[in-house]
């Protein structure tokens, strides 16, 4: 309530990728923060556990078999029971996230709701890392580890209360899974789906949309796997594609994965508030 225009400016800057739109998915995800952000490891893990109850290959499921897969969090983790049985109980805040989530990205308009659950995956793909974003997407989109291969240093990227919420995936587990490889390929839709995801609902097609720069993507697309050896637009291998100067660009420019932080202007209302509140109480009514 107490944010300035310019506030509401740097706010709707922070959360407008490639558009002149915000995304509300992507707004209300932000703003639910903190939550536990997965690693590529378990992002991937869960994937897998949709197919596995996704008997059908439909790319959705119910709220039934999305309770029962999970996520990569449980809804009772650092829940501490009061000692005193008189005392109300904890608030459980991941529960509530878990069931948030499925609201957030389900389609109510069937009946039951039924949860796109790659799309899901792929908002949770975003890092404050936009290139380590980008590669956690292609890997959810393929259904394999996709590594970066970091030649030189990255940029230094300011974490704030996503850091502590992001862990490391060990070297071991990445041992146990079989998915873990470069080694697959990767057809022009599911490069499409990776960096249109976020307009590429039905709904979302309006007078508005971004069609200009996705159909000159697209355009590019094709004469790269064309390039590559697809005449025919057949899945190529990714490793191939990587190497790719446009492809390496584009990931390089791509903000469509990056973990928006709010906390930074919400962080400097609050000291507003605090340096007005310091004022007023100098102020003799």
């Amino acid at each position: 309530m107490r944010f300035t225009v310019s506030d509401l400016q740097n706010l709707a800057t922070t959360l407008t990728v490639n558009s002149e739109l915000i995304d509300w998915r992507r707004f209300l995800l932000t703003a639910a923060q903190p939550w536990p952000v997965p690693s590529v490891i378990q992002l991937l893990n869960t994937l897998h556990s949709f197919k596995a109850v996704d008997e059908a290959g439909s790319g959705f499921v119910t709220q039934e078999y999305y309770n029962q897969v999970g996520l990569w969090f449980k809804g009772s983790e650092d829940l501490k029971m009061p000692e005193n049985s008189t005392e109300p109980l904890p608030f459980n805040r991941q529960e509530h996230l878990i069931t948030f989530f499925f609201i957030l990205f389900a389609d109510a308009r069937k009946d039951p709701s039924q949860l796109d659950y790659t799309k899901m995956l792929l908002y949770f793909a975003s890092h404050p890392d936009a290139v380590e974003g980008v590669y956690r997407a292609l890997s959810i989109a393929t259904g394999t580890y996709i590594h970066r291969r970091k030649e030189v240093s990255p940029p230094h990227v300011s974490f704030s209360h996503t850091d502590m919420l992001i862990k490391e995936e060990p070297l071991v587990e990445k041992e146990k899974i079989l998915y873990c490889t470069d080694e697959g390929r990767i057809s022009m839709a599911t490069l499409q789906r990776v960096f249109h995801h976020e307009g590429s609902k039905t709904g979302d097609n309006h007078r508005f949309s971004d069609r200009q720069k996705a159909g000159s993507n697209n355009k590019h697309f094709r004469k790269i796997y064309k390039e590559l050896g697809s005449e025919d637009l057949k899945p190529i291998p990714i490793t191939i594609l990587l190497k790719h100067p446009f492809i390496q660009d584009l990931i390089n420019n791509y903000q469509g994965y990056k973990l928006p932080d709010i906390k930074v202007i919400l962080q400097r209302d609050e000291q507003t508030q605090s340096t007005d509140g310091e004022i007023y109480k100098d102020v003799k009514i």
